[in-house]
């Protein structure tokens, strides 16, 4: 607290709305409505002519983005959008001058699927009611740095139905890797070596992802993220050939971010505004939009997740407290937590800038934000998993345990004799977070590798030997980069001071006790190399008599910035590790 500063919400415009779509439930269609005297205002004249128009926007047939925007249509007062428009930019300029443009606008569009009788009867009865699950995500946001940053949210969070997972612990280093296990149940490596490597198109398109199991059982899906540079499937990867969801908005704000002007407050590192609104508002209003059409009527899953504004810097989440409310509230509005499953989560903490600097910067990295909302009709038909739910905030979890979670509601929604669906891949141990997990769990048991496990202590060393350590890793850094043949292009690593050093507290030992004398130990070394003074935080098994260290490379912590040290390479793993001959600084 000594170090956070709260920041202050910046709206984008603060110009009326010329074109509004709203959706006419009695039609089931999308209509734009414009405000002629918002027109007049503009125009300073109720008299001066104006004509409205808009680009659709379509996705790629086999690729995973928007296809070139096609001419202009025009439109009048109370348009009805076709049905198969998912997405437009518009705008409305000045007839007799056309580069005199009045406003512009983007939206996408949640456009009416019927749905189908069989599932409609089924939702209907009690006994077979099948829960909404909705996902609300926000990027390197910490159960720490929500408290700290975002206070009335965290009290919003912690209202009746409402369970922390507080000992909800990540399983790998950035988004895609803890993002895969809870989606898939697989980690990156697995699914190379069992299904397809992932860097290769098609390869997403084949992996058993929840929602392909949720759509067997009737649900309607979604999935939207924010930041479409850096999108979760895309960012240095291929992204999807076939639509995955059944609404999907990727191409859509890939197009609003391209084709738009854009803006960053004085304090971002990432887009703030993307025309007339906040970047992360897209994929929230979008959310509103589908639980709105839905929720009542049919089972839907949704995951909607946002980086632009968390992603770079701890601080700016307390900019948009207020702002992340409102949708929670609206969504109370909407009966949205009368019928379903809410998840309020993150991948991870923040992975570099200030905190790190902090001595509980290990466990910032580590602890992600984790809440499950049960609505009160599910806490009455299933007591028993309120009731382990309930134990269960104060035991260790992962992203494994999550992914069994959302199978077991596919199980639910599925018909009674079905065989039971196959568990998380790359943590046979885990289990679904319905049932009480056991209070003696280790990370080994939640699939939680020891780079990332904040169960046992770890204290400080300081023994001239112990400098040895860094050394040997940095070594291995530089074998690891040899190995990727990223010799000739990233810079060879070598030492320039020791941050700290410190050594594993097993629990069968006192916090106090002098274990200097190991010849084996797990060791954690945070250290700055010469190049870029790049920060470097690795888990080591280091024998003292050896001094052989043992230490996964691609679980090396990288904890300051390395977006303008690697840009000679695409390797999404190598970035975190190689500082680039071109980018070398003096």
């Amino acid at each position: 607290m000594m170090i956070y500063k709260p920041m202050v919400f910046e709206t984008c415009t603060n110009d009326s709305d010329l074109v509004t779509p709203f959706f006419d439930f009695n039609r089931k269609r999308y209509v734009l409505h414009i405000d002629e005297s918002v027109a007049a205002k503009i125009l300073n004249s109720s008299e001066t002519e104006f004509n409205c128009y808009y680009q659709e926007i379509t996705r790629y047939a086999d690729h995973d983005s928007y296809d070139d925007l096609p001419p202009r249509k025009y439109f009048s007062q109370d348009y009805v959008v076709p049905l198969h428009v998912q997405g437009m930019i518009l705008g409305c300029s000045e007839v007799a001058n056309d580069s005199n443009v009045l406003q512009t606008d983007a939206f996408g569009f949640v456009q009416h699927i019927p749905t189908p009788l069989a599932v409609a009867k089924t939702h209907a009865k009690p006994a077979h009611r099948k829960p909404s699950v909705i996902m609300f995500g926000i990027d390197s946001l910490s159960k720490f740095n929500l408290r700290r940053t975002m206070p009335k949210v965290y009290n919003y969070l912690t209202r009746e139905g409402w369970y922390e997972m507080q000992g909800y612990n990540k399983v790998a280093d950035n988004t895609f890797p803890n993002l895969m296990a809870i989606l898939s149940g697989y980690s990156p490596d697995a699914a190379n070596e069992k299904i397809c490597n992932t860097s290769e198109k098609g390869c997403f398109d084949r992996i058993p992802f929840i929602w392909k199991y949720l759509k067997n059982v009737g649900y309607l899906t979604a999935y939207a993220e924010d930041s479409s540079f850096m999108n979760t499937f895309n960012y240095l990867r291929p992204g999807f050939l076939i639509q995955p969801t059944d609404y999907y908005y990727r191409p859509m704000l890939k197009a609003f971010n391209d084709e738009m002007k854009a803006w960053k407050c004085e304090e971002c590192t990432l887009t703030y505004c993307i025309g007339r609104r906040i970047q992360s508002s897209y994929v929230y209003d979008y959310a509103k939009e589908f639980v709105r059409r839905y929720v009542s009527e049919r089972p839907i899953w949704g995951l909607f997740w946002s980086s632009s504004f968390s992603h770079d810097d701890y601080a700016m989440p307390s900019k948009m407290e207020n702002f992340v409310l409102q949708y929670l509230l609206d969504f109370e509005m909407d009966s949205v937590f009368d019928d379903s499953i809410v998840i309020f989560l993150s991948d991870h903490g923040a992975r570099y800038g200030k905190l790190m600097d902090l001595d509980s910067a290990y466990l910032e990295e580590r602890l992600p934000a984790m809440f499950i909302y049960l609505p009160p009709w599910f806490r009455a038909q299933y007591p028993q998993y309120a009731k382990a739910l309930k134990t269960n905030r104060n035991r260790l979890t992962s992203n494994f345990d999550l992914h069994n979670t959302l199978k077991h509601i596919v199980e639910l929604a599925g018909v009674s004799n079905a065989p039971p669906l196959p568990k998380a891949n790359d943590c046979p141990t885990c289990q679904s977070l319905f049932y009480p997990v056991s209070a003696s769990r280790n990370c080994s048991d939640a699939g939680i590798p020891e780079h990332y496990c904040t169960c046992e202590p770890f204290k400080n060393i300081k023994s001239d030997w112990s400098s040895r350590i860094a050394h040997r890793v940095i070594d291995r850094m530089n074998d690891y980069l040899w190995a990727k043949n990223m010799s000739s292009l990233c810079h060879n690593l070598t030492l320039d001071y020791i941050h700290k050093t410190e050594i594993k507290i097993g629990l069968e030992h006192n916090f106090n006790d002098d274990l200097s004398h190991m010849d084996i130990g797990v060791y954690r070394t945070k250290f700055k190399v010469e190049q870029n003074s790049a920060d470097f935080y690795a888990t080591v098994i280091y024998n003292n008599i050896t001094n052989h260290v043992d230490v996964d490379v691609e679980t090396i912590s990288r904890t300051n910035s390395y977006e303008e040290d690697s840009t000679c390479i695409q390797h999404k793993i190598v970035k975190l590790y190689c500082i680039c001959f071109t980018n070398l600084k003096s």
